[in-house]
């Protein structure tokens, strides 16, 4: 591609996407949801450990020295499992409403627990099973509704003046608390009103009719078009300096979350074929190899490079990359804005995405159950996240072979220019 017409894509995508991508990403609520999932993650990443040794990808001979210390430790594991698992929306109900709060300057302890009564009450958590189903992923999304107006309510009694306010000689804590009393009151008995009506003229609770509600959008976004879209929305924006992961992955978390649930309980029910395949393993493994624009394979070529730039940034970049943090290589090479990596950075991913996409949906590649840290070296990250799955792990080497054939020649052009650059330099 000409590099005008790619100069010329990259202002058209500054000019126009960047301001609704500036407002996103400054958004407090965008910012809630973020920071709740983000409270939630290093539970469900526990949970998710588990996965292997409570649902083992292998069969046991229960008659067996293994098989009898898997049915000993079963039991002691599946609690941690489901308490973790199981209780993700109400983690994220109270990280949610302690994140706004905090940006409204509202006590963050007081809001949070707050937020974690409206969605009790949303959901008609009285302690039967019907009920508690919705603690987990089924209730994501409710968690979201009950925290933003908690907080929202709170906040409008707040600067209304609507609350009890006590000297300031009463510590600040019992302040807080009597403040809060007036907005809790009207919070749980305006939810309780809701509840009453949605029972008398639907039959149904809140999270079973944004379930109905949302069934269509969540059955589009586990679709190729989806992940494609995704892809390019994120890596345009990080193109041009934005943080496009942080806007993509908080907009898909709520399905991602749920899609795992889902995926579990298929496993334990002993599903031939588990549900869903889009979801933050496949994102993380198989599309951000390395980092965003799977640039990993660029380390390796940059360390062996004739030119003096790319030769330090590549030493310096290694180590951060095998943890899939490429920012050395984001600004170093540069890619941002260096309209000669313009296509492979953004068509690397979607092609790797492409052929795991297929090989998923056809059932050679196994779908994923755990939530690992996106830290963890891909390769290793592909397989642990599916459950031991070494189909997976050599899709994930594959997919840095084909991004290594994809970048080299672009990468070739480039070094060469810095090449001739530095020789003028040193003349």
């Amino acid at each position: 591609m000409n590099i005008q017409v790619m100069n010329v894509a990259a202002s058209v995508i500054e000019q126009r996407i960047s301001p609704l991508a500036n407002w996103l990403t400054r958004s407090n609520h965008i910012t809630a949801l973020r920071d709740g999932f983000s409270l939630a993650m290093p539970f469900v990443i526990v949970g998710s450990l588990l996965v292997p040794f409570i649902f083992p990808p292998f069969s046991i001979d229960y008659t067996s020295s293994v098989g009898q210390l898997y049915l000993t430790l079963r039991p002691l594991l599946t609690p941690t499992f489901e308490l973790t698992i199981g209780l993700i929306a109400l983690i994220v109900a109270f990280g949610s409403s302690a994140s706004l709060a905090k940006q409204y300057q509202i006590p963050e302890r007081l809001s949070g627990l707050t937020g974690c009564l409206a969605f009790l009450l949303f959901i008609g958590f009285s302690g039967n099973t019907m009920s508690n189903v919705y603690l987990g992923g089924m209730g994501i999304f409710t968690a979201l509704i009950s925290s933003t107006y908690s907080i929202e309510v709170i906040r409008l009694f707040y600067k209304k003046g609507w609350c009890i306010t006590l000297p300031d000689e009463v510590p600040i804590m019992t302040r807080n608390g009597f403040r809060l009393i007036v907005p809790l009151m009207f919070i749980l008995i305006s939810i309780s009103i809701i509840n009453a009506y949605l029972q008398v003229h639907t039959g149904l609770i809140l999270p079973e009719l944004i379930a109905a509600a949302f069934q269509p959008l969540i059955v589009a976004s586990d679709t190729l078009t989806a992940v494609l879209i995704s892809l390019v929305i994120c890596h345009l924006l990080w193109f041009i300096g934005i943080h496009g992961a942080l806007i993509i992955t908080g907009i898909m978390n709520p399905f991602w979350m749920t899609y795992l649930v889902e995926n579990q309980q298929a496993l334990a029910n002993g599903a031939e074929q588990l549900p869903h395949i889009y979801m933050q393993g496949f994102w993380d493994y198989y599309l951000l190899i390395g980092g965003i624009g799977s640039t990993l394979p660029l380390i390796f070529m940059a360390i062996k490079s004739q030119s003096k730039q790319l030769k330090s940034v590549g030493k310096i970049g290694l180590i951060p990359s095998l943890f899939n943090i490429n920012e050395p290589i984001l600004f170093g090479f540069p890619i941002i804005m260096n309209p000669l990596f313009l296509i492979p950075f953004v068509g690397v991913p979607l092609i790797n995405a492409c052929l795991a996409w297929y090989l998923t949906d056809i059932g050679i590649l196994d779908r994923m159950v755990a939530l690992l840290p996106w830290s963890m070296p891909a390769p290793l990250g592909a397989a642990w996240a599916a459950n031991g799955s070494w189909k997976n792990m050599f899709m994930c080497l594959f997919a840095i072979f084909n991004s290594w054939m994809i970048y080299r020649p672009f990468f070739k052009v480039y070094e060469k220019q810095l090449i001739e650059q530095e020789a003028l330099r040193q003349r």
